[in-house]
């Protein structure tokens, strides 16, 4: 329960021991990728409306991204970039993730929140912008007490023909991913996060920091970690 202007905080999902917990209970995830699901109140919405009925079906894990997901056709960059060129994040995108990890907790069910992707990533101003955007959402998700989630820092890291911040391609992938979580952990410690590396590209799926061992496609499935297929 919430006391004064604190917002009652959700259940926490946790890994121990390379398996899946939520609320102080193990529990078998079976996700769904929705990208495009923060791109208007609309769209939003609907996603609720149908969150009863992916529970019904077993889905009780959402992949939702705040920058930049494919929009479709006919124009595959009408995705969502919920951050301003100055690593700002948007009121209203930050009002609507809440109100959809608020709805999926009262299923039971987890969110993983994606930050950065290939398609928006240029419209940051500079490394700076990236920086403010980690720890504005940190910030967002600690401060919102919204514990039912976890991270992508940045989908399709190193992609070769969509990545141009610098920070987010190889070389030196391992530190650069280091330093992106680093400057979340430093705001929101309890929130377990990974990068999502580009399948077929030289950048590894595992760095020092990582918690979640996000992978693609058709990448192989390791032996080790808690390891989620995001796409």
């Amino acid at each position: 329960t919430a006391s004064g202007d604190e917002p009652a905080a959700t259940r926490e999902f946790e890994i121990r021991q390379d398996r899946p917990w939520l609320g102080g209970h193990p529990v078998e995830l079976w996700g769904l990728r929705c990208g495009n699901a923060l791109l208007s109140e609309a769209v939003t919405e609907r996603h609720v409306r149908n969150l009863d009925n992916m529970a019904a079906h077993g889905i009780n894990l959402l992949g939702v991204y705040i920058q930049g997901s494919n929009g479709g056709w006919p124009n595959p960059e009408a995705g969502l970039n919920g951050f301003a060129r100055d690593g700002r994040l948007k009121p209203a995108v930050a009002a609507r993730l809440e109100t959809l990890i608020r709805e999926a907790d009262a299923r039971g069910m987890v969110v993983m929140v994606g930050l950065f992707s290939h398609r928006k990533d240029q419209a940051f101003y500079d490394e700076a912008a990236i920086r403010r955007a980690v720890e504005e959402t940190a910030e967002f998700l600690a401060g919102r007490r919204l514990k039912n989630v976890f991270v992508d820092l940045c989908h399709e890291f190193n992609h070769p023909t969509g990545m141009d911040q610098p920070l987010l391609r190889e070389p030196d992938g391992a530190a650069k991913k280091a330093r992106l979580s680093e400057w979340f952990k430093a705001v929101a410690p309890d929130v377990e996060l990974g990068v999502c590396p580009a399948a077929g590209t030289d950048t590894s799926d595992v760095y020092p920091g990582m918690e979640v061992r996000l992978i693609q496609k058709a990448m192989p499935i390791p032996a080790e970690g808690f390891v989620v297929n995001v796409e």
